[in-house]
């Protein structure tokens, strides 16, 4: 359930290119390709600092990024995304990935809504589930996996 939010100065690479981005992303974490959101905020120049930013007229200007995602995903798996983020879009705008800012904001059990409901946490595999006593039913409350 990423939702990924770029901004520069610069305008956005369209909306084909930002479906591939969330093909990349979606695939990369195993989850349907409708449950990745990407926008673009092209922000005003005379409203930013960064210095990064202060090129000449043509030069393109590599975005930061805001990337929410459940709080469930492992470190690494998150390292493969930034990584994964750097690199399409630097090949995407023409920018260094160096220059590239992506940070990334957890998204916790009681603090998510979606698909209408609040997001109670990832049920644990069955493996790791402990067993359930005697005359105990399950959780009433549905839990959402993307």
């Amino acid at each position: 359930m990423p939702v990924i939010t770029l901004m520069s100065p610069d305008a956005g690479p369209g909306r084909p290119a930002l479906a591939k981005i969330a093909e990349a992303v979606t695939g990369l974490l195993g989850i349907s390709p409708q449950h990745c959101w990407v926008t673009w905020q092209r922000l005003d120049a005379d409203a930013v600092h960064r210095p990064e930013w202060d090129r000449p007229a043509g030069h393109p200007c590599a975005p930061i990024g805001f990337i929410t995602c459940k709080a469930s995903y492992p470190r690494e798996t998150v390292s493969r995304l930034l990584r994964l983020l750097r690199d399409a879009l630097s090949t995407l705008l023409g920018v260094p990935g160096d220059e590239v800012y992506l940070v990334v904001r957890r998204a916790v059990p009681g603090e998510l809504l979606i698909r209408g409901d609040v997001w109670a946490g990832d049920e644990p595999a069955p493996e790791a589930a402990a067993p359930a006593q005697a005359g105990e039913t399950p959780a009433a409350s549905p839990r959402n996996h993307h």
